[in-house]
């Protein structure tokens, strides 16, 4: 794909490009509000959903899906500035293995706690602290699969706009309600609204499956190290295990996640 009407840039000192990297540090996404995504299917889902696309970034050499191109040509026609980026330096951005030649800058979407409202029989997923940007992402795409209401995330650590989330999402975060607050925020949300909290422990007295749900609910996913703090477990109003068979005492927190979000997805009333 040939197109001139975007500036090319071959050099990694070029302040466009600086700013493209800083967009893949917590830093330059916590100063901007801004973040980066890189493949079609990606770009595509961001603008099904609307998203707010600040700019396009292309290498015309990889670029060479038919669909992906039209939707270049089509953002374009729209007035979406952009930049083409030399070969060397798209590879330089992306995470992909095999690049796709097309990306973009997004403005980042959060919903402020004063605004999120509670229905009857919604399903929140309350995330304090994943480490992995792996599994969050993982994570995120599960909570679209089972229907989550919304996504609040709870520690400093978990930034659902991390490229490696972004990705791992698979465009599943552009669906997504997503709400940044602090853990007392969170419980004096939940207890106002009388949204039941399950915590999700090893150590929990309940049997995950053996338990009918009350809804709204809001399910609590802790770090893959240490699990919730004991902050959470106390605001926590039935607290889950998942049994577990042989000498495993844990499984993957995105794991653990999605057999959760699947079993209190499946008790909630269809009216």
């Amino acid at each position: 794909m040939q197109d001139d009407k975007y500036p090319l840039i071959t050099h990694s000192c070029d302040s466009r490009f600086v700013t493209l990297r800083f967009l893949q540090t917590l830093q330059g996404r916590s100063r901007t509000g801004l973040y980066i995504i890189e493949g079609i299917r990606h770009l595509a889902r961001a603008v099904q959903h609307h998203a707010r696309i600040q700019s396009i970034f292309l290498d015309p050499s990889l670029l060479s899906n038919p669909f992906g191109q039209r939707l270049a040509r089509s953002l374009r026609k729209c007035g979406v500035p952009g930049v083409r980026l030399s070969p060397k330096l798209y590879r330089e951005l992306t995470l992909a293995g095999d690049p796709q030649g097309i990306g973009a800058v997004l403005r980042q979407q959060w919903i402020q706690l004063a605004h999120v409202r509670t229905e009857p029989n919604s399903l929140w997923l309350a995330l304090e602290s994943i480490e992995s940007q792996g599994n969050l992402g993982t994570i995120i795409r599960t909570a679209e699969a089972t229907g989550a209401t919304g996504i609040f995330i709870l520690g400093p650590g978990c930034d659902p706009y991390d490229p490696a989330a972004v990705r791992a999402s698979m465009g599943s975060l552009f669906s997504q309600r997503l709400t940044k607050c602090s853990p007392r925020d969170f419980e004096t949300w939940a207890k106002s609204r009388e949204v039941v909290i399950v915590g999700s422990s090893p150590a929990g007295k309940l049997d995950y499956k053996a338990l009918r749900y009350r809804f709204p609910a809001a399910l609590l996913i802790g770090g893959e190290k240490r699990g919730l703090s004991n902050q959470l477990i106390e605001t926590s109003d039935l607290s889950v295990r998942i049994p577990m068979c042989g000498d495993c005492d844990s499984i993957n927190v995105a794991v653990a996640a999605g057999v959760l979000l699947f079993e209190m997805s499946s008790q909630r009333p269809t009216i």
